[in-house]
Order: structure tokens, then C-alpha cells, then sequence
């Protein structure tokens, strides 16, 4: 027997994932302001990592290093 999704759990599904976007394009876009380099994709990563418990401090400083040896390779 198929499983039929009411409206009413669609829209609320739709309506979370609307919110979740806008709330990426927000921090996209004050990210932007304050010129922190980060695009969509790693800011995503990042709020996951924070949502799952990760120390903000600590994920600064690793993004921090990250950056740090990326632009030294280069070289």
C-alpha cells in the first residue's frame, strides 16, 4: 500500500527548508560583510559541526590553520 503524504506535512517540511535557506543565505551574506572567504558550502559544514557540539573557538583556530597552510603551499 503507498504511503500518501498530507499537505500539512509537506508545507511543514517545505516551510523548514525554506527557513534553513534563508537562514544560510543570511549567514552567507554577513559573512560576506565581515570578508571571512567562506562560500555556502563551508559555512554548511561549519554549522553542522557547531550544531553537533563542536567548540566555536576551536573550529576558528583549525579554519585558521587550514588557511595558514593552504596559502603556504602555494608558494
Amino acid at each position: 500500500m503507498p504511503i500518501i503524504k498530507s499537505a500539512s506535512t509537506t508545507t511543514a517540511s517545505e516551510s523548514s527548508t525554506n527557513e534553513a535557506r534563508e537562514a544560510l543565505d543570511c549567514l552567507h551574506e554577513l559573512s560576506q560583510l565581515l570578508n571571512t572567504g567562506l562560500d555556502k558550502k563551508t559555512l554548511t559544514s561549519c554549522v553542522r559541526l557547531l550544531e553537533s557540539g563542536v567548540h566555536p573557538d576551536a573550529l576558528a583556530q583549525i579554519i585558521q590553520v587550514l588557511r595558514t597552510e593552504t596559502r603556504s603551499t602555494k608558494l
